[in-house]
């Protein structure tokens, strides 16, 4: 799943010595003051959530993916969704600006809990849900265990089959007691240049749009706790999704499901095409020469894809 990711390719290259010798090492400036947040807060089970709300119409839930937060999407995508659709993009819990709950927070079961009861206590009762990468899971949680409140979703190059191996080195490392040395050292290796390169493998084959390296704030996920949360998140990932994919033939809603045929971080094969066969009522895209951002690299074909949604859902 993950062997393109920012961090991943970040630890394969600091190597074991920089692991060694990096526990104190960190920005003198929290990134906090660099990329503040973007929105409002409100409190789930104790849990602080921050999200961002534009536009009006039918709601529609944006989950971000791994290693980010909710900045992926106001980079560009809610800014095209909010003439027709009411849209609350939120930081996943652990992420972002979002707090992380005490116990089960790397379940995708968890965290879609906290964020419907984010979304109904903002109204959206009903609503169009789209998750991408790790937030496809999140997604897929959603709509398992809440289908009175979805009434469609999106799936963008989401990660939502087990699949053979695990997260990588980097994860059961970071999720684990070497965690803050992981962590420290990851924010000694990832800055300028660097991280630019590695958002923009991220894209790959694709061109990582202008300003986003600039804009998404790397620095954000490479904070201890949060650098910790995300490696239990995608350490763990395996088994919660050998639970939940075989229920998916319960899904009776809507479902939209968009993937790159060049996605070599969540492979189309393993996770979108036995989806669509489960599913009852799924449609799949395949996005020919596309990597792991389609919301990016073919921005115009997923805002197809919720218009779509919204059709078939009724709430349009």
């Amino acid at each position: 799943m993950t062997r393109r990711d920012l961090l991943g390719r970040a630890a394969a290259a600091m190597g074991a010595a920089a692991l060694g010798g990096c526990a104190s090492g960190g920005a003198t400036a929290g990134p906090e003051a660099q990329w503040p947040p973007l929105g409002g807060f409100l409190s789930v089970e104790g849990v602080r959530l921050h999200y961002v709300e534009e536009g009006s119409g039918p709601p529609l839930v944006l989950i971000h993916g791994a290693n980010g937060n909710l900045r992926d999407f106001t980079f560009s995508l809610t800014g095209k969704l909010k003439d027709r659709f009411r849209v609350i993009a939120i930081d996943r819990p652990g992420h972002g600006y979002s707090e992380r709950p005490v116990s089960g927070g790397s379940d995708p079961v968890v965290q879609a809990r906290l964020v419907s009861a984010a979304a109904a206590q903002l109204g959206a009762e009903r609503t169009l849900i789209a998750g991408h990468s790790y937030g496809g899971a999140v997604a897929a949680a959603w709509a398992l265990e809440r289908p009175d409140q979805v009434a469609g979703a999106a799936i963008l190059a989401g990660a939502t089959y087990p699949w053979e191996g695990d997260g990588g080195l980097l994860y059961s490392l970071g999720s684990g007691p070497f965690g803050p040395l992981v962590s420290a050292a990851a924010r000694l290796y990832v800055r300028g240049e660097r991280a630019k390169g590695f958002v923009a493998d991220v894209f790959a084959p694709n061109p990582m749009p202008e300003g986003y390296a600039e804009y998404i704030g790397v620095e954000l996920a490479l904070r201890p706790d949060t650098f910790r949360w995300n490696a239990e998140d995608i350490d763990r990932l395996n088994g919660h999704l050998a639970g939940m994919a075989p229920r998916y033939g319960e899904l009776a809603m809507p479902v939209e499901l968009l993937h790159g045929d060049a996605d070599e971080t969540v492979g189309l094969a393993i996770h979108s095409v036995p989806f669509a066969e489960a599913a009852q009522n799924a449609n799949l895209t395949v996005l020919p020469g596309v990597g792991h951002m389609p919301h990016h690299a073919r921005e115009a074909v997923v805002l197809d894809a919720l218009d779509r949604l919204a059709a078939s859902s009724g709430l349009a």
